[in-house]
């Protein structure tokens, strides 16, 4: 089994980590997390039994590979003893708009360095994850990679130049979704139903549909048109939905998701 050493242990650290144990990857004993000031660290330790490192030396003794899952903007201020102690090891990056050149440029010496986008739902281990590489993993490395990934849901291999558009879709979609079914629902409550009933009713709407989507295998337009008489209650929600335009605000939502996404990684 590979020693990971995490520095962060925030969210997305606590889900891989969890991810890794309920796999059977990795045993607490083959983890070892280090967090900021907070008790993150701490309470990770108490949930899984993974052990907290008091310092770089300390966290990286070891280590078959390093997991950099502090916040973005933490990264600039991180000590540079890891530059070093990393050396001959794998390096896993989940930074959001931080580039390969610019973990590898810190990470100099390490063997060689990944780049991963999870999204929220890995909570539950539900997510998907794009990863990308700076140069071709090797097996052995490929394995541990999808190892920490897999434990969060599905993983799906993308060129860094996609890395943008998979963070405006999958990184950023369940922030659209969400939204989305806040105003599904407070339109619900618009109609008469009380906040507990519309919740009910959307999202098992919501999730019911999706199962349908997967177990079926038919396509979103080909659903759509079996549920849609003409001339019914869902034509015309359907177009009240065109006239105002609902596919191109899904397309601009996206489009300008991605975009900052640019601007992110020029900083």
């Amino acid at each position: 089994m590979p020693k990971l050493a995490f520095i962060g242990s925030g969210r997305m650290a606590g889900a891989m980590v969890q991810g890794l144990l309920r796999s059977g990857a990795c045993a607490p004993a083959d983890i070892a997390v280090i967090g900021g000031d907070d008790s993150t660290a701490a309470d990770l330790s108490k949930a899984t039994g993974v052990r907290v490192a008091s310092a770089p030396a300390d966290l990286l003794a070891g280590a078959d590979a390093v997991v950099l899952a502090c916040k973005p903007q933490q990264f600039a201020g991180l000590d540079p003893a890891y530059a070093k102690l990393a050396q001959g090891k794998l390096v896993l990056s989940i930074l959001a708009g931080t580039r390969l050149a610019t973990i590898g440029a810190f990470f100099a010496s390490a063997r060689n360095v990944a780049r991963a986008m999870p999204n929220t739902p890995g909570a539950v281990g539900q997510g998907i994850s794009a990863r990308c590489s700076a140069s071709p993993l090797a097996a052995a490395d490929a394995k541990i990679v999808d190892s920490i990934l897999s434990g969060l849901g599905t993983v799906i291999e993308l060129p860094e130049s996609m890395f943008d558009a998979v963070t405006a879709v999958s990184g950023s979609g369940p922030g659209f979704f969400f939204e989305y079914v806040a105003a599904y629902e407070e339109a619900a409550v618009a109609l008469g139903f009380t906040p507990e009933q519309a919740k009910l009713l959307v999202r098992q709407t919501f999730s019911g549909s999706l199962a349908l989507l997967a177990a079926t295998g038919e396509t979103p337009v080909n659903l759509r048109i079996q549920v849609t008489s003409p001339g019914g209650t869902t034509k015309a929600g359907l177009d009240a939905m065109e006239a105002g335009k609902f596919r191109e605000i899904v397309a601009a939502a996206l489009i300008a998701a991605k975009k900052r996404g640019e601007e992110l990684g020029k900083k």
